[in-house]
């Protein structure tokens, strides 16, 4: 695939995750999803139950919603996706509009909604264009099971501000749940 640079964290299990699954209420995973952005990435960060053990922090980046609950878990992220922001370089400013058609795998549309707990593993590697193939060099960031393949410094600038926002929203006072 060309050259890599790497930037990876190590990840934690929260005892939450693992009290769910032991207390018998089920537990399910997402092996890993794979997302191609271009271009500006319409974001939005929403706040529910402030100041209440039930927080809850979602974040729409274009067709997905991450859910969290603590500031930990999304000053992680953007910590980590900003210290991307060297192998961000090597991205072009702005992939044009007529290149954007190469990086669809299919007619269809998807969705997905992930729940982020504890300090999620963050990995950023630089997929560099190869010759004979239609492909950008793309930014490559996994944030647990999630996967953004951004093909320009617009799409990744639009995120990181959206991780920022969310890291900022749960560190003020309210944001995040009162220890138990």
């Amino acid at each position: 695939m060309g050259n890599r640079n790497k930037s990876t964290t190590s990840s934690t299990v929260t005892t939450e995750t693992m009290g769910e699954e032991s207390a018998g209420r089920g537990f399910s995973s997402v092996g890993s999803i794979a997302i191609r952005v271009a271009g500006f990435v319409p974001t939005r960060v929403d706040l529910r139950f402030a100041g209440t053990p039930q927080v809850q922090l979602g974040v729409s980046l274009g067709t997905v919603l991450v859910y969290m609950s603590t500031h930990l878990t999304a000053s992680t992220i953007a910590q980590k996706w900003a210290s991307a922001a060297p192998l961000a370089r090597g991205l072009s400013q702005a992939l044009p509009v007529e290149r954007r058609a190469v990086m669809a795998s299919g007619p269809w549309l998807l969705s997905a909604m992930v729940r982020f707990a504890g300090m999620p593993t963050v990995n950023a590697d630089v997929m560099t264009a190869q010759p004979g193939r239609e492909l950008p060099t793309m930014l490559r960031i996994q944030v647990g099971p999630v996967t953004w393949e951004l093909a320009d410094a617009v799409a990744y600038t639009s995120m990181l501000n959206a991780w920022r926002i969310a890291a900022d929203v749960l560190a003020t006072p309210g944001g995040e749940a009162p220890p138990v």
